[in-house]
């Protein structure tokens, strides 16, 4: 978890405007660069994804979440996520939180998720994920996720026009229980944008890190 410490450190220390270097647009659509996306939710919760681009689908993405709060220091909720053929392999979880959950790692195994896919069609699968948390209690899930492919077009983020594919997504756990979100995906990125309740607005796009 040294890693994903130091790494929460630099995101929760630094200023939350958008670096002063000129945007690549070039470079953001057109290269494995690292990229960095940022956006919100309609209930006001921040996000920015910090992705470690390959083109074979293998990165490395971490992720932050900053709940709306009135709280001087906000709590953040942080993962970095190992991704091998376009879904996730694996992740370290971190928050701001003391207790049980305030560290967690975490394996999921995909059953019938083509590799790589391109979120333009509608696709019902399976995830089983197996968690081992701060006070190293295990527990163990199988999740059934309905993609439902919307529609496909641009949207300009920041100085740069993004190609992006709307969708929304039914995860439905062991219990029964079904979370409904709304995905924009940007393939030049290989990257989401999650939320509940309606679509993520963006915030900007770049290729440098702004830690935030």
């Amino acid at each position: 978890m040294r890693m994903l410490s130091v790494s929460l450190l630099v995101l929760a220390n630094s200023a939350s405007a958008q670096s002063l270097s000129p945007v690549d647009c070039n470079a953001i659509r057109n290269s494995t660069d690292p990229v960095e996306l940022a956006y919100h939710s309609q209930n006001g919760t921040r996000t920015v994804v910090q992705a470690h681009r390959d083109g074979s689908g293998h990165r490395i993405v971490w992720t932050r979440q900053t709940p709306p709060s009135t709280h001087p220091n906000p709590p953040a909720f942080v993962t970095k996520a190992t991704y091998v053929d376009g879904t996730i392999a694996s992740a370290e979880l971190s928050t701001t939180y003391g207790g049980k959950y305030s560290r967690r790692t975490a394996k999921y195994a995909p059953d019938g998720f083509p590799g790589n896919f391109d979120r333009r069609s509608n696709l019902t699968y399976r995830r089983h994920a197996a968690t081992l948390a701060a006070d190293n209690t295990t527990e163990e899930k199988t999740s059934t996720i309905s993609y439902k492919f919307k529609s496909e077009g641009t949207i300009t983020v920041g100085s740069c026009v993004l190609q992006v594919i709307h969708g929304e997504t039914n995860t439905t756990n062991d219990s029964g229980r079904t979370r409904h979100a709304f995905q924009i995906y940007f393939p030049e990125l290989r990257i989401s944008a999650t939320a509940s309740g309606a679509e993520p607005i963006m915030d900007s796009v770049s290729t440098v890190f702004s830690s935030r």
